[in-house]
């Protein structure tokens, strides 16, 4: 699955539309990849949105750290 930056949104936020959907998407994927850029656009797409910084931030970091997912 390749693991884009509004999906990774509703991934990450309960109040998004498409959360359980994704939810349901990402625990059904045997192999993710994402984008370092996808990444860089998550933050800028979740300031946008006024989430908070910091849970964000954690996100991403949580995302890079993941052995389940290849950053490219």
């Amino acid at each position: 699955m390749l693991l884009d930056t509004s999906g990774l949104l509703c991934l990450q936020h309960a109040a998004e539309p498409f959360h359980s959907r994704a939810c349901d998407a990402y625990r059904s994927a045997n192999v993710m990849l994402t984008h370092s850029y996808v990444l860089a656009e998550y933050v800028a797409l979740a300031q946008a949105r006024k989430y908070p910084r910091v849970p964000t931030l954690q996100f991403i970091a949580d995302l890079q750290d993941s052995s389940d997912i290849d950053v490219v």
